[in-house]
């Protein structure tokens, strides 16, 4: 699902005769909305993942894939989303914390709508799958945040009419089955989001947030991955400045677009071994949540020993931890943020 990459290049803001008076988020404010990425080569499943976010102490959100190219035992499977949420490793984690976002894809529509549009009956399929997928999500309480992965890296461009219909069939499954949940009394609230990566405005690129997102029914949150907003040499000043620009961008032009103005900040990080203290990072956590972001999701939990960027760049050093369960030197920065 994830090739973790550093862009070459990046979108750059302009903040013009502007004042930001932005304020630290406190130790609070982290707990309740940073959470830490669950993807890749774990150290010792799901298990051992739930106890190290929470030796980190980001105990009040996490975020974490499901469905058929990932699997925390390693195996990849092709269950229903529904089958592989009832599984101990992946229910003692939804029972571990009160917010999960959870990047899913099911085993419907067998990742197809990236080729060419789907039928009715791959449709219908996919819609059905994550109705009973909320209906599971919904036993228990907590908040659930069922997302995409990237859209525009999800979707080649000249498919996005495909993957549009197949986005739709998704959430109305979710809409579905919050009607049944609802009818049912199940405790569990679950809401929808849309990921992206590429902002309005970006010379030559298209954004599926403008493009797609603006035509679809039933998103809950927007969900903004980052990196091309994060300079691989900007001071914290300017990582700063970037973000209390960029989450009003977002938030103003989907309440133009009549899209809900509900931010998350999907994706973001840096490489420990470049950038082994925490000022950049925490100076974009403090903007976003200043500005109005209401999580954000750290990539990633352990670091990804052989992992390579688009560029062929050794790309591994972005976890809290090592695959030996050792804190990383960001993941010792990161852990005082909690305290």
């Amino acid at each position: 699902m994830h090739a973790r990459r550093w862009p070459a290049a990046r979108f750059v803001v302009v903040v013009a005769a502007l004042v930001f008076s932005l304020h630290a988020a406190t130790p609070a404010d982290y707990r309740q909305k940073l959470g830490v990425y669950v993807w890749g080569k774990l150290a010792g499943g799901l298990e051992a993942a739930v106890a190290d976010v929470k030796r980190l102490g980001a105990g009040g959100c996490v975020r974490v894939a499901i469905g058929p190219s990932w699997d925390p035992s390693g195996k990849n499977g092709n269950s229903p989303l529904d089958v592989k949420i009832r599984r101990a490793d992946y229910r003692a984690l939804l029972a571990a914390f009160s917010v999960v976002m959870l990047t899913a894809y099911d085993s419907a529509s067998s990742e197809k709508y990236k080729w060419g549009r789907l039928d009715a009956q791959h449709l219908a399929a996919t819609r059905d799958e994550f109705r009973r997928f909320t209906l599971e999500l919904a036993k228990t309480p907590g908040r659930r945040i069922v997302s995409n992965w990237e859209f525009e890296n999800d979707c080649p461009a000249r498919q996005w009419l495909s993957c549009q219909e197949y986005y739709q069939a998704r959430l109305d499954g979710i809409l579905d089955g919050r009607k049944q949940a609802k009818a049912l009394g199940y405790p569990g609230e679950v809401l929808t989001a849309f990921e992206f990566t590429i902002v309005p405005g970006f010379a030559g690129r298209p954004s599926g947030l403008v493009e797609v997102a603006t035509k679809l029914k039933g998103i809950d949150f927007i969900s903004y991955s980052c990196w091309w907003s994060i300079g691989s040499d900007a001071g914290a000043s300017k990582v700063s400045q970037d973000f209390a620009y960029v989450v009003p961008l977002l938030r103003n032009f989907a309440s133009g677009k009549k899209l809900t103005n509900r931010l998350i900040i999907g994706e973001f990080g840096e490489y420990w071994n470049m950038h082994p203290t925490d000022e950049r990072m925490k100076a974009l956590v403090d903007a976003s949540i200043d500005t109005g972001a209401e999580y954000l999701f750290d990539w990633v939990l352990y670091d990804q020993p052989g992992n390579k960027d688009e560029w062929g760049r050794d790309a591994s050093h972005f976890g809290k931890y090592t695959p030996s369960r050792t804190l990383t030197p960001q993941g010792r920065e990161f852990q005082h943020w909690f305290q």
